[in-house]
């Protein structure tokens, strides 16, 4: 049964050895020009010949696929008269139409290029690595390929046709696709065909639908938005709820500094601790801010919880008011009323979890040093060893409405131009982004035969103003993400949809008989992560803040994301970090999911080594297994510096038979002749070793399939400050490691009490 066990106690080896350093050599390729020439002629002869089984569109030009270089610009090819640039799909897919006369010129340019390296426009030929059509897995949407057809007879579909910014030979596409439509017996019962978007909405059965994918003018093919906020649960009388269940003395604290609390609200009033201002009024929240991300805090899902009429509270609140009355800081300075509020805070309740769901509009972090503020919450953070949940921040509607109507596509724009918020990109605290739980808004639902009311993102996305990374030293931001709400648009007025995208939480004007309200923005992620964390450091035998902060990180996956295929991973974690905490093992392990941790500390220029403690069965069979290795620290900081964190601490992941072996690699005593490079094992591997290490809390999930019965696994964490941060720096600095073994497809997993005996036998031997 899952969940049933607790997480595991396990110990590093009694070894220790002077860190040393490990050099990495690079590859460099260069191709050939007659055999990169002779490949492209025969994917456009083919791509010809398929063109020919497609169904036509309102022209006789071919559509080509184009994979180019990274970041190359595909309007480049409308230098040979005849290619129409018609999208870049993503960095490395664009889209041309083309004639015959353009193809037999290209064609000529190969020949040429192939023979003597020399072309007219030879960069189109060598940013080119293939050619093809757009195909019918192309065009399905992402919720098509995610939830497959509809299951009943009939069905509707939104099919978007390519844009094409001419009115008149955009309104020539659609008049012929709905020509070829009505003769399909596909019933379109509207479109909406602009500058900016051609789409129409198809009622459809399953004899019929699959041509659509096979249509030259079709883009994509998904299933129109279904998922909204019940408008009726806003309305949910209170008398109807039953009473929240009594929180105990020693449930954990968490700090809500916000815009103050209306702790009179009937479903909070009981799990107050206490309410402070740190500016000059009351600490009543006049804005509603600080209410709802304290309600989320309190509860987590909301929605959720009015569903079962269960309202079990985890965690005192205490709020701290340094926002006033329009959400902003006042004109003391709100580094001295944040720092005062932690200081008391944590003398006299002890609380180590602090939400800050606040940003500076004004500060977009786009490199270069650290501000007063970020700095203050990292230097807390070491000092105190307190945990800040950090919200990312927010693009604004009019930007987002500003980037679609400029033509930018979403998620696109939110790497172009939406960086996280100070003080969000600080390194020590837990940065988090938005993600949708919902992708109809209150005018789809009531419009269901209308297209005109798209959602920006599909559910389990992005959400439309979420901020993205990366933080200070270039470290993972947003480092994790949790429902925020979303938005859609009226692709006719081009203006900005809200109600029934966002989340539910508490009202501060339920005196009024509404106790429930809609929000929306990251401010409303980061509670629901200061919910986990609160409920994490209660479940767990240790209480290590550190050890929180890393079974948050090791239990996220971003694979469980709804993505663009136009992303790629580096893109995909400046949206989403590590993506979103699976609840599943947070608190407990099961016989086939293992959690084992440790808490150490460990001396500058040190290593410690841990062996995995892998039972034989675990690499018995041709079962797929994952390991996933986390590592968490607080480093002092100086913004004064170009590095910033004074400690830096990292980890690699070793395979090799016995552990001398591992300790003479890494031994600063062994001659550098005999290990010039210490590869970490990197077969598939999800982050590097590179990518990760920026930040202080770093992770990586390997796939392990049927190694070697002799292979053995360590983890070398090594510590390694700059010289100048020694003075700042603690002599032991602390941080925790977790490890997740999982083998879920054994048919009698026994995993965890393997894992025990092995454990137990080491012991042993050691004694």
């Amino acid at each position: 049964m899952a969940g049933v066990f607790e997480h595991i106690q396990f110990q590093r080896e009694t070894i220790i050895r002077n860190r040393r350093g490990n050099p990495f050599p690079q590859k460099k390729f260069e191709g050939n020009n007659l055999e990169h020439a002779n490949l492209l002629k025969s994917q456009l002869d083919e791509s010809k010949t398929k063109f020919k089984e497609e169904i036509p569109g309102y022209d006789d030009r071919l559509l080509l696929k184009l994979k180019v270089k990274p970041g190359f610009d595909g309007a480049g090819f409308e230098s040979i008269l005849g290619f129409q640039f018609i999208s870049q799909e993503n960095d490395e897919v664009i889209l041309l139409f083309a004639t015959e006369n353009a193809l037999s010129e290209f064609e000529k340019r190969l020949a040429t290029f192939g023979s003597t390296g020399v072309a007219t426009r030879k960069d189109l030929i060598e940013a080119s690595r293939s050619i093809d059509l757009w195909n019918p897995d192309d065009r399905k949407g992402d919720i098509l390929k995610r939830e497959g057809i509809p299951s009943t007879e009939v069905f509707l579909l939104d099919v978007e046709l390519w844009p094409i910014e001419l009115q008149s030979e955009r309104e020539k596409m659609l008049s012929s696709f709905k020509s070829w439509a009505e003769s399909s017996s596909l019933n379109i019962l509207d479109s909406v065909a602009n500058s900016y978007i051609t789409i129409t909405r198809i009622k459809c059965n399953k004899d019929n639908y699959q041509m659509l994918f096979n249509h030259r003018d079709v883009r994509v093919v998904d299933i129109p938005p279904k998922y909204s906020l019940e408008y009726s649960l806003l309305q949910t009388d209170l008398t109807t709820l039953n009473s929240p269940t009594v929180l105990t003395d020693n449930a954990t604290k968490v700090a809500i500094l916000d815009s103050g609390l209306m702790a009179g609200h009937p479903l909070i009033k009981g799990a107050v601790g206490d309410s402070r201002s740190y500016i000059d009024t009351n600490p009543m929240d006049s804005t509603g801010h600080g209410t709802a991300v304290a309600g989320i805090a309190t509860y987590g899902n909301i929605q959720g919880s009015i569903a079962t009429n269960s309202f079990t509270p985890h965690a005192w609140i205490l709020s701290g008011r340094i926002l006033d009355d329009n959400n902003d800081y006042s004109e003391s300075f709100i580094e001295n009323q944040i720092e005062k509020a932690v200081r008391e805070f944590h003398s006299e309740y002890q609380c180590k979890i602090f939400n800050l769901s606040i940003g500076d509009e004004r500060r977009p972090y786009r490199g270069g040093r650290a501000n007063s503020l970020p700095t203050l919450l990292d230097s807390l953070a070491h000092e105190l060893d307190v945990l800040f949940i950090v919200s990312a921040g927010n693009l604004r509607k009019l930007q987002i409405l500003h980037n679609l109507n400029s033509g930018k596509k979403y998620p696109k724009y939110l790497l172009e131009n939406s960086e996280i918020l100070e003080p969000s990109n600080a390194i020590n605290v837990l940065t988090v982004g938005g993600i949708t739980r919902n992708d109809n808004s209150r005018f789809a639902t009531r419009y269901k035969s209308d297209p005109a009311y798209q959602s920006i993102a599909h559910v389990d996305s992005v959400s439309p103003f979420s901020r993205t990374g990366p933080g200070l030293v270039n470290c993972i931001k947003p480092d994790l993400v949790a429902f925020a709400g979303n938005l859609g648009i009226d692709v006719r007025s081009r203006s900005i949809l809200e109600h029934g995208l966002g989340e539910l939480s508490l009202n501060k004007d339920f005196a009024g008989g509404n106790i429930f309200s809609e929000h929306w923005g990251t401010s409303f992620a980061a509670p629901y992560i200061t919910h986990l964390a609160a409920r994490t450091f209660s479940a767990i035998n240790e209480k290590s803040i550190l050890l929180v902060r890393n079974l948050l990180v090791s239990n996220a996956k971003i694979d469980v994301l709804n993505f663009n295929n136009s992303l790629n991973e580096e893109e995909k974690t400046r949206l989403a970090g590590y993506g979103k905490v699976d609840e599943e093992f947070l608190y407990r392990s099961s016989e086939d999911v293992v959690i084992l941790y440790t808490s150490d500390k460990i001396q500058n220029d040190k290593n410690h080594f841990y062996e995995i403690p892998l039972p034989t069965e675990y690499f018995a069979g041709k079962r797929k297994r994952e390991i996933t290795i986390t590592l968490s620290y607080f480093s002092a900081v100086r913004n004064t510096r170009v590095n910033y964190k004074a400690t830096r601490m990292f980890f690699k992941f070793i395979k090799n038979t016995s552990l001398n072996n591992v300790v003479t690699m890494f031994d600063k005593e062994t001659p550098k002749d005999a290990y010039k490079n210490i590869p970490e094992y990197a077969t598939n591997r999800n982050k590097s070793a590179e990518a990760r290490g920026y930040g202080t809390v770093q992770s990586s999930t390997w796939t392990i399939k049927q190694p070697k019965q002799e292979s053995k696994f360590f983890i070398v964490v090594t510590r390694n400050d700059h010289s100048w941060g020694e003075k700042f720096s603690k002599q032991d600095e602390e941080y925790a490691l977790t490890i997740i073994l999982r083998d879920r497809e054994q048919e009698e997993p026994r995993l965890y009490t393997r894992i025990l005996n092995t454990i137990k036998q080491r012991v042993r031997g050691r004694s």
